[in-house]
């Protein structure tokens, strides 16, 4: 099965599209956590909201609202494709307000997606990887690993580099079947298909 990686900043040459650079007000640091695959229930506010930005004009909303923290922010109808076919994925559903460059509410249809933790998937000798000591600096070229996605979900993180998130082909088609807009995937390569 192939699989793809989904860019979180929607489509940049887009400036209609509405792009959000904020976190959940009165979340704090924990909202960290909404990027990086760690439990963000506990810290979300109950009335969630998320805040369009004066540097970003663009009001439009699609399937997917880019963001520059790497949060997945899709739609309703996006988020329950993606619940439907990741039955006891741990991923949590977080729904927030948008609210518009003059403080107004602009969609209460919106929600973060995080999965909780990541999958072990890639392939270290083929990925193209920057170290600092073992530490990983950044990845340039991700490689998955056939072998390591045997059992991996419809929708996952990728382990050490947990702000990326990676679909099936399933869910591709899905999503596809859904018409969605400003939703961009890449391919991923995997280890003995190159």
């Amino acid at each position: 099965m192939n699989y793809f990686l989904i860019e979180t900043l929607g489509d940049i040459n887009d400036s209609s599209l509405c792009l959000i650079d904020s976190e959940p007000e009165g979340m704090g640091l924990e909202s960290y956590y909404l990027s990086v695959g760690k439990k963000a229930a506990p810290f979300f506010p109950e009335n969630a909201k998320l805040q369009m930005s004066d540097a970003y004009p663009g009001i439009v909303t699609g399937s997917l609202i880019g963001n520059i923290k790497r949060f997945l922010l899709v739609d309703a109808k996006t988020r329950e494709i993606f619940a439907r076919l990741c039955p006891g994925v741990e991923i949590e559903y977080l729904p927030f307000t948008l609210y518009n460059h003059k403080g107004r509410i602009h969609s209460r249809d919106y929600g973060f997606v995080n999965p909780v933790g990541a999958v072990d998937c890639l392939d270290f000798t083929e990925s193209q990887i920057e170290y600092l000591g073992r530490d990983i600096v950044r990845i340039e070229e991700r490689v998955l690993d056939p072998r390591k996605l045997r059992h991996a979900p419809d929708l996952f993180r990728i382990e050490r580099d947990a702000q990326r998130y990676v679909i099936s082909e399933r869910m591709v088609d899905a999503l596809e079947a859904s018409d969605p807009t400003n939703i961009l995937v890449t391919e991923l390569a995997q280890s003995g298909q190159r």
